[in-house]
C-alpha cells in the first residue's frame, strides 16, 4: 500500500524556506519545490547540467546507496532522463549560490572530496528544518508531491507535469494525483 501523501500548505512553505535558508539548505529544497525532482536526481546534479542562459536543467543521473556505498547511475527509466526548465527567480538564486560552491556537483558533500551530498544526510536535515519551522513531518518525496499538487492547482496540464517529474506515463501521474484533479473538478463546477 502506498504511503499517505503529504504536501506543505502555503504558510508552511514560507516558514520552511526561511528555516532552510538559516540551515544552509535553501537552494536544494527550493530547487526541489520548483522542479519536483527525486532526491537522488537532485543530489546527482552537476553545474554542467544547467544552462543559465536558457534555464534548461538536464536530469541524467541519480545518487543512491548500494551495499552502503554511494553510487551515481543513470535514472531508473528512460522518462527519468529529461530536461526541466527553471523559473527565472530560481535561476537567480542558483547563480548566486554557484559562486559559493567549489565543486562540479551542484550540492557537494561537505565531508568527501568530489562527491555529491549523501541522500541520508539531506533526509535528516529535512527533518530538522521541518521541526524548527514548526511544519508537519514530511518525507523528501513529499516535496515532490508539493510541487506536483501546486502545479496542477495552478493549471498545469497532466501531460506536462508527467514529463517534468519523469513519469513513464501520464496515467501514473493521474493515478497519484487523482485527489487534486477531483478537487479541481469540484472547483470548476
Amino acid at each position: 500500500k502506498a504511503r499517505e501523501m503529504q504536501v506543505l500548505a502555503r504558510d508552511e512553505l514560507q516558514r520552511f524556506l526561511i528555516q532552510a535558508k538559516f540551515e544552509g539548505y535553501y537552494e536544494v529544497f527550493l530547487l526541489d519545490l520548483a522542479t519536483g525532482l527525486r532526491r537522488g536526481e537532485i543530489l546527482a546534479l552537476q553545474w554542467g547540467d544547467l544552462n543559465f542562459r536558457t534555464g534548461a536543467l538536464r536530469v541524467e543521473r541519480q545518487v543512491h546507496r548500494v551495499k552502503g556505498e554511494l553510487v551515481v547511475s543513470p535514472p531508473k527509466t528512460k522518462a527519468g532522463n529529461r530536461t526541466v526548465l527553471l523559473p527565472a527567480p530560481v535561476l537567480k538564486v542558483l547563480k548566486a549560490y554557484q559562486k559559493t560552491v567549489h565543486s562540479r556537483w551542484m550540492f557537494p558533500s561537505p565531508v568527501k572530496e568530489d562527491s555529491p551530498m549523501d541522500p541520508a544526510a539531506v533526509r535528516k536535515r529535512l527533518q530538522t528544518v521541518l521541526e524548527r519551522a514548526e511544519c508537519r513531518h514530511l518525507r523528501f518525496h513529499d516535496l515532490r508531491h508539493t510541487f506536483a499538487t501546486a502545479s496542477l492547482e495552478h493549471g498545469m496540464d497532466i501531460k506536462t507535469l508527467s514529463t517534468i517529474i519523469g513519469h513513464v506515463s501520464s496515467s501514473t501521474t493521474l493515478n497519484i494525483y487523482a485527489h487534486v484533479t477531483d478537487e479541481m473538478q469540484r472547483t470548476a463546477v
